[in-house]
């Protein structure tokens, strides 16, 4: 997964749910599954269909017990993690071609703090326990992750969201944590932000 260029979150998508159930899809608590248009059999049309990753009901062939439900989340956050860092080194890449008042962007104190942020969340997301995380451990994390990748697109500004940039691979992490890893209503989450 980490050799994976820029809006490429579809495939990985679709490489995951193979992964988990062999080949087939895992339906998430809501009873939907979100994958590549391509994979569904569906046009590109809908909410995501611009980003190529189409949301549909789960068919009766779905997975849906826990244990497949608990690796597919676990795979997601290590996809969502995947894409942060293939976003970091782009993001350091980029600010260092970009040149303000003679000097590289990346000289300036307040984005090497940022980007040091960065990479101590990642580090540190690397470093959590992946076995025996329940669901709301797995939500927390996946706010963390969506968090920091929200720093990294106001780093890049607008460039992030066009479409070389890798806005939409973020996006698309985001969305389908939220899909698959959030809380179901008889779940309290406490807010990790506020």
């Amino acid at each position: 997964m980490t050799t994976a260029v820029l809006g490429s979150y579809p495939s990985l998508l679709d490489a995951l749910h193979a992964d988990v159930t062999s080949g087939g899809f895992v339906a998430s608590p809501s009873g939907s599954v979100l994958a590549s248009a391509e994979a569904l059999g569906v046009a590109g049309a809908g909410r995501f269909g611009r980003f190529g990753l189409a949301c549909v009901p789960a068919s009766a062939g779905s997975a849906r017990d826990d244990a497949t439900a608990a690796r597919f989340a676990e795979g997601l956050l290590a996809l969502q993690h995947t894409v942060l860092r293939r976003t970091l080194a782009h993001t350091i890449t980029r600010l260092g071609e970009r040149v303000s008042e003679g000097t590289s962007l990346l000289s300036r104190p307040q984005l090497q703090a940022d980007l040091a942020d960065v990479a101590m969340e990642l580090q540190e997301e690397a470093a959590e326990p992946e076995e025996e995380a329940g669901r709301d451990v797995r939500w927390a994390r996946h706010q963390r992750l969506t968090c920091t990748g929200r720093v990294l697109l106001r780093l890049l500004g607008g460039y992030s969201m066009l479409a070389e940039g890798p806005g939409a691979d973020l996006y698309l992490a985001e969305v389908a944590g939220n899909v698959y890893l959030q809380p179901g209503p008889d779940h309290r989450v406490e807010d990790h932000h506020a």
